[in-house]
């Protein structure tokens, strides 16, 4: 069985570290920020990085990204390999150049496989919550929505216009307990509020 959890997060500090880099003339998409996020995550969370397969659950060192992307109408999953150790402008750099070999059809150019857990953003659309499916063997699945500016209080009180995104993530039950998402969401709240400890961090290849 599967099931999700879901976080409502305040991101303005990751928009913030989004339009720095951009004022800088390094161009990051949120998807790329996203993916970069779920590594990070991930990294601190191992457990996440599991399968279930013929009744055994299998863990894995390297944490193999399979990232959801619409390319010419096709829904494909690429693989970005090793994610946790590429900084944010290597991952997006990566990404881009896959995204380019799929709309010309150069499949041969691309890792569709291997991956360990994946990553599906639809911040681009109208999606305020989003359950995503498990994409088996996997035993978890990051999903992230749109964002939205709403009330909310800064430190002094105040009432001030906030940026919320809510976070999700669904796992095979038979391979993870709830509690494990709850640590997971909290991670990726903690990596939000600090973008630039996160986005330039390298783990060291195990």
């Amino acid at each position: 069985p599967q099931g999700t959890g879901s976080a409502d997060l305040e991101v303005s500090k990751l928009i913030a570290f989004r339009t720095e880099l951009k004022s800088r003339g390094i161009n990051i998409s949120f998807g790329d920020l996203y993916v970069k996020v779920c590594a990070c995550a991930v990294e601190e969370n191992m457990v996440m990085n599991a399968s279930r397969q013929d009744g055994k659950i299998i863990y894995y060192d390297d944490i193999n990204i399979n990232v959801m992307a619409t390319i010419n109408g096709y829904l494909m999953q690429p693989v970005i390999e090793k994610a946790d150790t590429k900084n944010i402008e290597e991952i997006s750099e990566e990404l881009q150049k896959t995204y380019e070999y799929l709309r010309r059809g150069r499949l041969m150019k691309v890792k569709l496989d291997g991956g360990t857990i994946s990553c599906n953003n639809l911040g681009a659309y109208m999606i305020d919550d989003i359950h995503p499916f498990l994409y088996p063997p996997q035993a978890a699945h990051f999903g992230v929505s749109r964002n939205r500016v709403v009330p909310v209080f800064n430190e002094a009180g105040e009432v001030v216009p906030g940026n919320m995104t809510l976070f999700s993530l669904t796992i095979d039950h038979g391979a993870l307990d709830g509690v494990e998402v709850a640590k997971f969401l909290t991670t990726v709240n903690k990596i939000v509020q600090d973008p630039w400890t996160y986005m330039y961090h390298k783990a060291t290849p195990r």
